[in-house]
């Protein structure tokens, strides 16, 4: 599972590269959910569920909708994150304060969303499993 992790010290007491350390962290916790997105999918559209479980097609239907949504949120933010990662090349060229505020609101802003988004990952998950028990095929 995804892991959600909160940096020490808000975004503003760091520097630059404090930041871009920041941003690596995230995209590692990123490709971590991108790597166990494409076996959930496989997972939930085997056949190893019993077949006499009343509506199981239609769950099955929603965690699958629910994984499709997690991954465009995931490509969103991975976006955002790489655009804000570029972005901060900029910050070392601020003069002045309210530049470097900027810079570090849209840092602050983006972890809040990767520590929310990996938040509904690991719920996605916890359901997801929590709903598999009991409901799995025996191997005969």
């Amino acid at each position: 599972m995804a892991t959600i992790t909160k940096s020490s010290g808000s975004a503003n007491e760091k520097n630059v590269e404090e930041l871009i350390d920041d941003i690596r962290g995230w995209d590692k916790q990123l490709q971590t959910a991108s790597d166990e997105m494409p076996f959930l999918s496989q997972f939930i559209s085997a056949d190893i569920f019993r077949k006499d479980l009343p509506n199981l097609f239609e769950e099955l239907f929603a965690f699958s909708n629910s994984l499709t949504t997690l991954k465009l949120e995931k490509i969103e933010l991975h976006q955002a994150i790489s655009n804000h990662k570029n972005d901060l090349n900029g910050m070392m060229e601020c003069e002045d304060i309210s530049c470097e505020l900027f810079y570090y609101n849209q840092h602050q802003k983006l972890e809040n969303q990767l520590v929310t988004f990996l938040s509904s990952f690991n719920k996605f998950q916890t359901e997801l499993f929590k709903f598999c028990t009991n409901k799995l095929r025996m191997a005969n």
